[in-house]
């Protein structure tokens, strides 16, 4: 299971705060607690600052503590085209998050992917909006495949978001999108990623809700997920359920994160 550290986003209202004054300081902090904790990737968002402008501080800011590779979390065609001029090291390891079936989004980020060879987020929405049933999700999942594959894309870099809707909605979303994720998964054998706390929004007890949708997506071969590895319950699932789904070759590592003490029960 891929980690992407999801701290590091303007739509926290802490967060957005935090790039506004500009403190160095504790995004620093925020990106090394992460990487310490378990994430494989830095999701970076400025969407609620001075996008463009405020993606090149963070970007930099972040890249002076670590060189996790980052996730550009962005609708903005501009904003992540700065964001690949300022990334130091190879622009093929950052995550695009995301293109979609929109076409103001297609024109102005698939380029840029292709450019770039990196893997990138594709979610299931287009112009009409996110679809409500299976069928079209997948519908928009095979176009969106169609379109990479004929531009010679590598398709091991695709990630699909099948976007999960809030249980407060329907009591199906939950359902409907592990649907998803296995139909995604038989059909074009691409990855599947997601963020979590759409699930649980307006509804108590989020984290337990994150927590038990987490494990179930696992179960359905979900291949990364955006989420808070700050969390220790939550990664503790990661951990626990990826060596349930033997995908943690003799325990390593699960025992390694005993002796951590990073387990919790």
């Amino acid at each position: 299971m891929l980690i992407i550290g999801e701290k590091l986003n303007s739509a926290i209202p802490g967060i957005r705060q935090i790039i506004n004054s500009k403190d160095a300081g504790a995004v620093q902090d925020l990106a090394l607690n992460q990487v310490a904790a378990g994430a494989d990737y830095l999701d970076l968002n400025t969407a609620h600052c001075n996008e463009v402008e405020d993606m090149e501080w963070l970007i930099r800011t972040v890249q002076e503590v670590t060189d996790v590779p980052l996730c550009i979390d962005s609708t903005s065609g501009v904003a992540i085209k700065k964001a690949l001029e300022t990334v130091k090291g190879e622009k093929s390891k950052v995550i695009i998050n995301s293109i979609s079936l929109e076409k103001n989004r297609l024109e102005e980020v698939l380029p840029l992917v292709l450019e770039c060879q990196c893997p990138v987020i594709g979610l299931t929405v287009d112009d009409n909006g996110i679809p409500k049933t299976v069928e079209d999700r997948i519908r928009i999942t095979e176009r969106m495949v169609e379109i990479l594959s004929k531009h010679n894309y590598d398709l091991n870099n695709l990630y699909i978001d099948p976007l999960v809707l809030p249980l407060a909605v329907s009591h199906t979303n939950a359902a409907t999108f592990f649907q998803c994720l296995s139909e995604i998964k038989r059909l074009f054998k691409v990855k599947t990623v997601s963020g979590l706390s759409n699930i649980s929004f307006n509804m108590p007890k989020r984290k337990l809700i994150n927590r038990y949708f987490l494990a179930i997506c696992m179960a359905h071969g979900m291949d990364a997920a955006i989420l808070d590895p700050l969390d220790s319950k939550i990664m503790t699932a990661v951990a626990t359920v990826d060596l349930l789904l033997g995908n943690d070759p003799f325990g390593k590592n699960f025992l390694k994160a005993y002796r951590k003490g990073a387990l919790e029960d």
